[in-house]
């Protein structure tokens, strides 16, 4: 797979969540205040045991105390898969990903 995708096997390892973790697909979740300081999905934000947001990297548990969005808090549409994240920002209402924070809340 990593030959056939141009991407070296321990980089795949890592884009895995952890033993153990269950993944939530859908829906698809966010945090915005994430999103404006790295501007890209984090897979953490799809792990079942996580409702608000995470860095694992830095060990963390609870970076921004931030319940994750499921959805557009503006036009209440569910986020699309994040690979149609283009332009970080609503299709619908164009209110950019990175504004999203402040409509996050901490319980």
């Amino acid at each position: 797979m990593a030959e056939m995708v141009g991407v070296e096997v321990e980089r795949l390892w890592e884009m895995l969540p952890p033993t153990g973790k269950g993944m939530k697909c859908e829906p698809i979740r966010l945090c915005g205040a994430c999103y404006a300081q790295s501007p890209c999905h984090r897979i953490e934000w799809q792990f079942k045991s996580v409702w608000k947001c995470v860095d694992y990297s830095l060990g963390i548990s609870h970076r921004h105390q931030l319940k994750l969005l499921a959805k557009y808090p503006q036009c209440k549409a569910r986020f699309k898969m994040p690979a149609l994240w283009e332009y970080g920002r609503c299709d619908r209402c164009s209110l950019p990903f990175s504004e999203m924070g402040k409509h996050q809340k901490t319980d």
